[in-house]
């Protein structure tokens, strides 16, 4: 966990952010709406079923199950690690102002890899039901389901806790300006 914390700066938590927001703009704004227009993706909806993913991979058709496939394969895959490192450091630069790195909150930089472990099951999910269209299983549907409930449940975490750091860092920090005059 030490390596985390030697390695955190702001410098590099902004790098790291600014090529998670690249990702994620290529993604939501280039490959989304060329895969579909007007059908939210299988990696931003909550609660898949086996029919909801055929029903879905039906309705984008073979250009769009192939250009979804890239999607999944390269984009997709190259996303959660960057922004694992990404919310990882600017968790440890906020625990560290807190002054937290000595306490049980250091391990809360942790949690943006579970996402991205999330994310990445969901991803090869995703490809092996794009592969296997027309005959997505059942398990393989709920491997789906869970992986992206999963990514959901634990980024309403670290979105929880970025919150409450960042309330706790500007609190303490209206504090010692108030006390000190």
């Amino acid at each position: 966990m030490h390596w985390l914390y030697r390695y955190a700066s702001w410098k590099k938590t902004v790098l790291f952010l600014a090529l998670n927001f690249a990702l994620q703009a290529i993604i939501l704004l280039i490959m989304y709406p060329k895969i579909s227009a007007t059908l939210e993706p299988l990696d931003v909806r909550v609660g898949l079923t086996a029919t909801a993913i055929g029903d879905f991979l039906s309705a984008i058709g073979s250009d769009g199950r192939a250009l979804y496939f890239f999607n999944e394969s390269v984009p997709d895959m190259l996303f959660p690690p960057a922004y694992a490192v990404a919310y990882a450091l600017l968790m440890a630069q906020l625990v560290r102002g807190c002054g937290q790195v000595q306490t049980p909150l250091r391990y809360l930089p942790l949690l943006p890899f579970a996402i991205a472990l999330c994310d990445l099951l969901e991803n090869l999910q995703i490809l092996a039901a794009i592969s296997s269209y027309p005959d997505v299983s059942d398990t393989l549907a709920q491997g789906l389901a869970t992986a992206n409930l999963a990514k959901h449940i634990f980024t309403a975490l670290v979105l929880s806790a970025l919150g409450v750091l960042l309330f706790w860092l500007a609190c303490s920090r209206l504090w010692r300006v108030r006390t000190s005059y």
